[in-house]
């Protein structure tokens, strides 16, 4: 099934990894709750980020066309800078998720320019 103007595909092949993001996703929340607790965190911040990781990993699993495909793992990667920089109290933390914002900005530049 094709939706969203061509956008998006579902068959089986998508269905088994979006089940297994999925599964991964629901598996590492109660894993982390403990940890979350511990350090005295957010933890509705922490669902927040993990859900909206899986459902670009979702949407990158069915894209069909080149924006969407650019555009996906762009949502993943946002919480991943997120995720990096969790424990705002840490130096080290807000030096990873600064040089990591700075690769991937230069990294999807390279790519857009490749894609044009």
């Amino acid at each position: 099934m094709i939706s969203f103007f061509g956008n998006f595909q579902t068959n089986n092949f998508n269905e088994i990894f979006q089940f297994l993001i999925l599964l991964c996703s629901t598996l590492c929340i109660p894993l982390s709750v403990e940890y979350i607790e511990c350090t005295e965190m957010a933890l509705t911040e922490f669902l927040l980020f993990v859900l909206t990781a899986t459902l670009g990993g979702i949407f990158l699993c069915g894209a069909n066309d080149l924006l969407t495909i650019f555009v996906a793992p762009e949502c993943f990667s946002l919480y991943s800078y997120l995720f990096s920089g969790y424990t705002k109290k840490d130096v080290r933390s807000n030096e990873a998720t600064t040089k990591y914002l700075l690769m991937d900005g230069a990294s999807s530049s390279i790519l857009v320019h490749g894609f044009s």
